[in-house]
């Protein structure tokens, strides 16, 4: 795949994000990397790195570059790939784009699944979330779209290590660890301290293996972790917690998703986390019309699906599919299984969505598709 790489780095306000990016601006790993940002002034950049710089654009001393968006983030892709491709900026392979911290990364998902000219020169990598050691048990707690950030990452960034106590380390990066493991059992946990931090750490979080070249299936899906459905919720709030957590939306201007229409909702975020395995292959027919109907009836409670998937008519090449609420990337096949194990393996991370009622869906739709074959013959 020829495609430039992009990676979403997501975290709560306060989490350790901008200071991370700040951090990787510098660093000489990041010659062909450009980071889409809301705002210079928000990252923070030295200007006396700055090789040269437009109203968009600043190249570093590295190599590395730096754009805001002033419009449509479609239209930063777009511009990103016409320099590029014209030589009017360095050659890169890799993208890294910093969302705001309250805002849900779904959309820009969305954006990189669907939009044609974005889909044709762009892939996902995967999404990195950052959650500081020292307030992140407490946002969790109380903030619906950090539970969502956690919770949809390939990787999760544990920061500012170093500003913990020594005494209350071990326990506290444990906890941290721990709950968000419940959360999200498949993203591999790096704890880090601040401005310490190696472009490593967010990419080759997905299903690109940057070592090798290759499609690395495994760490992309890790269906092994998912041999249970996970319901527990790690991370539940109080009354107390819940009061200030409106106060603090509105002093913000903001109400999410959760709360709107009900400002004594108490937040509660029924996230779970689990595997479809089907030992059959399907037809594409079945697959569209399941993908389809999930879609409208669940779309907005489905906040990542990714998985492989055995289809009747190609199989020996797996389709890959990727989703993030109502929008699903169009199909993609690989060359060949990655493995001996040819079943389709589809992991959901969903609010309030079990394993159930996606299973009963998937048998539904098996008949209705069958009995549309019979009737067509």
């Amino acid at each position: 795949m020829n495609k430039i790489w992009i990676t979403v780095i997501t975290g709560f306000l306060g989490s350790g994000k901008t200071t991370l990016l700040n951090t990787l601006l510098k660093h000489p790993e990041m010659n062909q990397a450009a980071v889409i940002v809301n705002e210079f002034g928000e990252i923070g950049i030295d200007y006396d790195l700055v090789e040269r710089s437009d109203e968009n654009i600043v190249q570093l001393a590295n190599g590395c570059l730096c754009c805001s968006v002033k419009g449509d983030l479609i239209d930063t892709f777009r511009d990103l790939y016409i320099q590029r491709n014209a030589g009017t900026i360095p050659y890169f392979d890799r993208v890294v784009i910093e969302t705001t911290g309250i805002a849900d990364p779904a959309p820009v998902l969305q954006i990189i699944f669907t939009n044609p000219m974005v889909m044709n020169h762009y892939s996902l990598d995967g999404v990195v979330t950052t959650v500081d050691v020292i307030n992140g048990v407490s946002s969790l707690e109380r903030f619906p779209e950090c539970v969502k950030q956690a919770a949809i990452a390939d990787r999760l960034i544990l920061t500012k290590s170093d500003l913990v106590e020594v005494a209350d380390h071990g326990e506290k990066v444990k906890d941290l660890s721990d709950r968000l493991r419940a959360l999200n059992p498949a993203a591999p946990i790096v704890v880090r301290n601040t401005g310490d931090v190696d472009p490593g750490d967010l990419f080759g979080t997905g299903m690109f293996n940057p070592e090798t070249k290759k499609i690395d299936f495994n760490s992309w899906l890790n269906p092994q972790k998912y041999l249970s459905e996970t319901t527990e919720n790690p991370f539940n709030a109080n009354e107390a917690d819940s009061e200030a957590t409106i106060s603090y939306y509105k002093d913000r201007g903001h109400t999410p998703e959760d709360r709107r229409g009900n400002d004594n909702h108490h937040h509660n975020p029924l996230i779970k986390t689990f595997c479809i395995v089907r030992d059959e292959p399907m037809s594409l027919e079945m697959l569209r019309m399941f993908l389809e109907g999930l879609s409208n009836e669940a779309g907005p409670d489905l906040l990542r699906v990714k998985g492989i998937v055995n289809i009747e008519n190609e199989p020996e090449r797996p389709a890959i599919i990727q989703g993030a609420q109502q929008i699903f990337h169009s199909l993609e096949f690989m060359d060949r299984w990655p493995s001996e194990d040819h079943r389709t393996r589809i992991v959901f991370i969903t609010h309030n969505i079990d394993k159930k009622y996606i299973e009963d869906t998937m048998s539904l739709i098996e008949r209705v598709a069958e009995r549309t074959v019979a009737a067509a013959m």
